[in-house]
C-alpha cells in the first residue's frame, strides 16, 4: 500500500503503526510535504519532520516536482514514473545528512537553511495563487442547491441532472487551470484529461469551493486559510493516484473520498 503523507502526520504515532504493521506499507512523499517540514525553523523541524521514517528509509517514496508531474499525467498513465528514483534511493543519506546538521555540521546546516528559505518564498507565493483558484471556481458553485451538497457528502447516488452539472463545471474549471497553467501546450483528450494532475486538482477544488459555499461563502475565508486549503487539495490530488492519505485533517480526507467518488462517477457516464 502506497499513501501520500500530509505533513501533519509526520510526527503521529499511527505512522509508525502504519509502517511497523507491514513492510510493504509505503509513505510518498510530494513535494509540498517537503518543502511543509522546512517551515519555521528549517533544521529543527526537518529533523523532528523525518524523525519516524528515517527509521524506516526503505518504505519511503519521493515524487519528482508538481511541475513535472502535471506534464507526465498528460500523456501517461504509468504511477512509476511519477517517482523520483533518485531521491528515493538516496532518502537514506538524506536523513543522514540531516542528522549531522543538527549537531553541528555547518555545511549542511547551511543548505537545509537555503531550501527553507526557498520554501518559505514558495508558500508566500501560493497567497496569491490561492485568490486566484479561489476566484476562479468561486462563479461555478453559486447556484448549487443545498441537497447537492448532502447527496456529495452523503456518498448517494446522484441523480443523472446532478453528475452533469458536476462534471460540467469541472471541466470548465479544469480547461481554465490548462489554459493557465505554463506547462500545458495542448489540453488532452478524454479519457487522457481524467488521469491528468489538473483535472483531478479541479475537482478537489471544485469540492473544497463547495464546502466554503456551505461555510458561509469564501469572502468568510482569511487569506491564510485559503492558502492552507489550497496546498491541502495537492495532498488530495496525489492521494488519487495512490492508495489514499495519510492525515489527521479530516475535511482532506472527506474531500479525498468525495474526489474519487466523482471520479468514479464520471468514469462510470463515460463507459
Amino acid at each position: 500500500m502506497k499513501k501520500i503523507i500530509d505533513a501533519n502526520f509526520f510526527r503521529d504515532p499511527e505512522l509508525v503503526d502504519y509502517l511497523k504493521s507491514n513492510k510493504e506499507n509505503m509513505v510518498v512523499f510530494c513535494d509540498y510535504a517537503c518543502m511543509e517540514s522546512y517551515k519555521g525553523n528549517a533544521i529543527e523541524n526537518i529533523y523532528r519532520s523525518i524523525e519516524i521514517v528515517s527509521k524506516f528509509p526503505d518504505q519511503v517514496v519521493v515524487l519528482k516536482g508538481t511541475r513535472d508531474i502535471v506534464k507526465l499525467t498528460l500523456s501517461d498513465n504509468h504511477l512509476e514514473l511519477l517517482e523520483d528514483p533518485s531521491q528515493t534511493r538516496e532518502f537514506k543519506i538524506f536523513c543522514l545528512g540531516v542528522e549531522r546538521a543538527i549537531h553541528g555540521d555547518v555545511t549542511l546546516a547551511n543548505q537545509i537553511l537555503d531550501n527553507g528559505k526557498i520554501a518559505s518564498d514558495h508558500f508566500a507565493k501560493l497567497c496569491k495563487d490561492a485568490l486566484l483558484v479561489a476566484q476562479g471556481i468561486k462563479g461555478y458553485t453559486k447556484s448549487y442547491k443545498p441537497e447537492y451538497l448532502l447527496a456529495l457528502k452523503k456518498k448517494e447516488e446522484l441523480r443523472p441532472e446532478v453528475i452533469d452539472k458536476i462534471i460540467k463545471d469541472i471541466m470548465l474549471l479544469a480547461a481554465t487551470l490548462f489554459q493557465n497553467h505554463p506547462d500545458v501546450k495542448i489540453i488532452p483528450q478524454a479519457p487522457q484529461v481524467k488521469n491528468s494532475y489538473i483535472f483531478r486538482f479541479a475537482i478537489s477544488a471544485y469540492l473544497l469551493n463547495l464546502r466554503w459555499i456551505s461555510d458561509g461563502g469564501i469572502e468568510n475565508v482569511n487569506l491564510d486559510r485559503l492558502r492552507n486549503d489550497v496546498v491541502d487539495m495537492n495532498y488530495v490530488t496525489y492521494a488519487t493516484f495512490f492508495d489514499g492519505l495519510l492525515t489527521k485533517d479530516n475535511k482532506m480526507e472527506e474531500i479525498y473520498q468525495e474526489t474519487c467518488f466523482i471520479l468514479e462517477h464520471a468514469f462510470a457516464r463515460e463507459q
